[in-house]
């Protein structure tokens, strides 16, 4: 259970916006040293201060109030939250049919997750007139018993957005996440910032092959609420050079009454190419294309006709490119599998899954980026991981050493107010990669 201290409020107000913060790593941040005090599990502290906030939150200011802030722990129910702060159970049971309406549409109340209890100033009784609890850190809900009824609120908190820029180099022993997270304030960001670059990429760059001296640069709008990061929204523009290459990348609404936006290059060609480099986000390589490759099961001589990539067990697998499921089956050395036709030249195929994706069975067309399977260790593996073949007019080949076409520029009517759009970003851009050099 939590330590008995006084707390400034923007600390406060942090550790109370961040999810699952468990209550000794708070402690830490704020240098307490009370002794913690025994309780029976499911029941907060009897000896916690009621703090005094230093300014408003939840739309109530310091001059009128006085707030509890606790955590919800595991197994506990409106009633543990409510009853020690002499609500009745009657409201409690109130409050239970009220928060499950559709306007709240909250079941119950999760361990780990944050909550306040709001006193009006000076009340020596303690009752209860307002609890507030997070579901998450876009909204609470709030549970009024200032009257004699009882009203249960949602309240969606304000989304700040501005644009952020972030740069960076790759360096030895390094890699696209860690050069990001030296930039932002946690791993959410970066995973959401990493997944962002490496889908507009995903045709063009092998991430699996970057160099020592790779740079970027990518201008992003971030989410903010009450001063503190929570998301990423659009990347709107970014630069990334690979190999001594720059590509440049820009966000653009093609059609705005269907909201169609894709990202194009400086010459108005689109990202997007025929092939993903990659089955899967977020893995590493493990085994290469290699025709005189020793078997890791078998100990002899076996070319490897494909690519591995290792990742956890339910990893989703993608399809790399749009096409038909010719096979969805099961065979000894290749476990769990799909393989994929895309045209009259290229096939592919997916092996080792510890299941299908949902639907993935023969004759069914698949999108691009669709997931068609999991990550597994079925069949001769030695762990889990997706092993990726490629077929080229009827022969295995390395999908990584094919060159695929650029794809086409975008309806020639949009070009010139494309490049038009492009000449402020791409100054900008310039003007970052000036700094590199």
């Amino acid at each position: 259970m939590g330590r008995r201290c006084k707390k400034e409020f923007g600390l406060r107000q942090l550790r109370y916006l961040t999810l699952g913060l468990v209550c000794s790593l708070f402690s830490l941040l704020n240098s307490c040293t009370n002794d913690v005090t025994p309780v029976d599990k499911g029941m907060p502290s009897e000896n916690k201060e009621v703090e005094k906030v230093a300014d408003s939150i939840f739309g109530f200011s310091k001059k009128d109030v006085e707030i509890y802030f606790d955590t919800i722990q595991e197994g506990w129910t409106l009633s543990h939250m409510l009853l020690p702060h002499n609500v009745s159970q009657f409201q409690v049971n109130l409050s239970d049919v009220k928060m499950k309406d559709s306007t709240v549409g909250l079941n119950y109340v999760v361990a780990g997750k944050p909550y306040a209890v709001v006193y009006v100033l000076g009340d020596t009784s303690k009752i209860a007139r307002y609890v507030v609890y997070e579901p998450d850190v876009y909204s609470y809900v709030t549970f009024d018993y200032s009257t004699d009824s009882v009203v249960v609120t949602k309240t969606k908190k304000a989304v700040h957005v501005q644009e952020r820029i972030i740069s960076g180099e790759i360096i030895k022993n390094s890699n696209l996440s860690v050069e990001i997270n030296k930039q932002v304030d946690t791993y959410a960001l970066t995973a959401a910032l990493a997944d962002g670059i490496e889908s507009i990429y995903a045709w063009s760059i092998d991430f699996f092959k970057l160099q020592e001296g790779d740079k970027f640069i990518v201008v992003y709008e971030e989410k903010t609420i009450d001063g503190v990061a929570h998301g990423v929204g659009d990347i709107k523009h970014t630069w990334f050079e690979h190999s001594g290459s720059g590509k440049y990348a820009f966000l653009y609404t093609t059609d705005s009454s269907a909201n169609m936006k894709g990202y194009y290059d400086e010459q108005a060609r689109e990202m997007k190419r025929p092939f993903l480099m990659s089955p899967v986000k977020f893995a590493r390589m493990t085994s290469a294309y290699n025709l005189n490759r020793i078997h890791p099961i078998y100990k002899q001589k076996r070319a490897h006709l494909g690519t591995d990539y290792a990742a956890p067990t339910g990893t989703p697998i993608l399809a790399t490119a749009d096409g038909t499921v010719i096979k969805a089956s099961r065979s000894g050395g290749n476990g769990i599998y799909v393989k994929l036709r895309h045209n009259s030249v290229y096939e592919t195929q997916y092996l080792h899954m510890s299941k299908h994706g949902e639907g993935i069975r023969e004759g069914v067309r698949v999108r691009q980026g669709q997931v068609i399977g999991y990550v597994g260790s079925t069949g001769a593996a030695t762990g889990p991981h997706v092993c990726y073949r490629f077929w080229k007019n009827g022969k295995q080949v390395d999908h990584r050493a094919e060159k695929f076409p650029n794809s086409e520029p975008m309806k020639k009517e949009l070009i010139p107010d494309y490049l038009k759009y492009i000449e402020t970003p791409k100054k900008k851009l310039d003007d970052l990669i000036s700094n590199f050099n």
